[in-house]
């Protein structure tokens, strides 16, 4: 069984508290309330404007390669969030998650929780050695939702920011498998 197949069978997983699953084009309202505050998404990507934009950013760069995506739910099955694999080298067997979460849901300790059962999967059942995730250095409150998930930083460098193009300070952490306890 190759790494897209075990993607495809763990299409839908739980954490403690929230529900992993694919996005639908009926989660547009729910994306459109998340992407729509710009402080949801200050270090990602520019904040969706109309209903009609998120429906084209939900369906172009979320649905339109569904394995190693998530929408993460809470109890009553709506979308809070995103978690994915932004890049996976099936090769090296290594993948860059990316991640984010409604305001309303932050400090709570979902994502470390998600990002934890992710870590899980991702070296038990999916094979790979090695995750990875680039954070804004400014972005302290998911350098501590790294750590707290497990996460070592291993390096700090300067990178153009994929959408305003600017010099930004990036921090790089780490997950090896050897590092991994369950």
């Amino acid at each position: 069984m190759n790494i897209w197949t075990k993607l495809a069978t763990f299409s839908f997983f739980k954490t403690h508290r929230t529900l992993l699953r694919p996005l639908f084009y009926t989660d547009a309202v729910d994306f459109f309330q998340i992407s729509s505050n710009p402080e949801n998404l200050e270090f990602l990507f520019p904040s969706q404007s109309s209903l009609k934009e998120a429906q084209y950013t939900l369906a172009n760069y979320f649905m339109k390669h569904p394995l190693g995506t998530w929408a993460i739910c809470n109890d009553d099955n709506h979308l809070i969030g995103v978690i994915r694999f932004e890049k996976l080298d099936e090769i090296k067997l290594e993948a860059e998650i990316g991640y984010f979460l409604l305001k309303d849901y932050w400090g709570q300790g979902l994502m470390p929780e998600i990002l934890k059962k992710l870590t899980v999967l991702s070296f038990q059942e999916f094979g790979l050695k090695r995750l990875m995730i680039t954070i804004h250095k400014e972005n302290q409150a998911s350098c501590r939702v790294a750590q707290k998930a497990g996460f070592k930083q291993i390096r700090q460098f300067k990178g153009s920011d994929r959408y305003t193009r600017k010099m930004r300070d990036y921090l790089e952490f780490c997950y090896e498998r050897g590092d991994f306890y369950e």
